[in-house]
């Protein structure tokens, strides 16, 4: 009978040690900690670059002698942009923007032999509204503004360079995706409008404007 309770009593001290030695061992982890990934806030100051392509036509009226058949202004685009974002409560984003290019298309308009016209762009910006719904990282927006260019042309048959400054209208849309807090992707298509504004290369009083299509990849750093 002594023999049982000594084995009984042998037994429950194990198993009070092994519990405590148990006790005192660390948890393994079943798998790695997940962190949650931080939602997005679109509010604040950004600023960026842009590069892109301009595909303009250009519209003309009352011309004076030989015309150009369909004329273009296209090339590249490369600028800075900038703007300020509101993110609301319902994840509605409005904000305002301001984008510059540094580097401009530039064309050559041939007529004939020796009948060169150059056509120079010596600044061009556009400052618009644009309003967007968040998706979390994914900004899709709408935009509108207003767009300012000021653009020379020299005619080699008399040597005149007679320039324009130019106002017109500006739509576009376009989705931006932020990869952290502060380094957001921006992909954007614009259509500007710049009405007829008169030239004079020594002939007579012609107009000069332009349709054109923007499209540019920007890359923003949010404050």
């Amino acid at each position: 009978m002594r023999f049982h309770r000594v084995i009984g009593a042998a037994i429950g001290l194990a198993g009070f040690m092994g519990g405590a030695m148990a006790a005192d061992l660390p948890v393994k982890a079943r798998g790695p900690a997940i962190v949650p990934i931080q939602e997005m806030n679109w509010t604040g100051l950004y600023l960026g670059v842009f590069g892109g392509y301009h595909d303009g036509d250009i519209t003309q009226s009352g011309c004076v002698g030989l015309c150009a058949v369909d004329p273009h202004l296209r090339g590249a685009l490369f600028g800075v942009q900038a703007g300020y974002d509101y993110e609301f409560s319902n994840r509605v984003v409005l904000g305002v923007l301001g984008w510059v290019p540094l580097t401009r298309p530039r064309e050559t308009i041939s007529i004939g032999p020796g009948l060169d016209f150059h056509v120079r762009p010596r600044f061009a910006a556009v400052v618009a509204g644009r309003l967007g719904f968040a998706f979390d990282h994914w900004l899709p927006y709408v935009m509108g503004g207003v767009g300012f260019a000021d653009v020379r042309v020299r005619s080699d048959v008399t040597g005149l360079e007679p320039s324009n400054h130019y106002t017109g209208a500006v739509v576009g849309a376009g989705v931006e995706y932020a990869f952290t807090r502060n380094i957001s992707l921006d992909l954007r298509y614009m259509y500007s409008n710049a009405p007829k504004k008169t030239y004079d290369f020594g002939g007579g009083l012609e107009k000069y404007g332009e349709n054109a299509s923007n499209v540019t990849l920007g890359l923003n750093y949010r404050f």
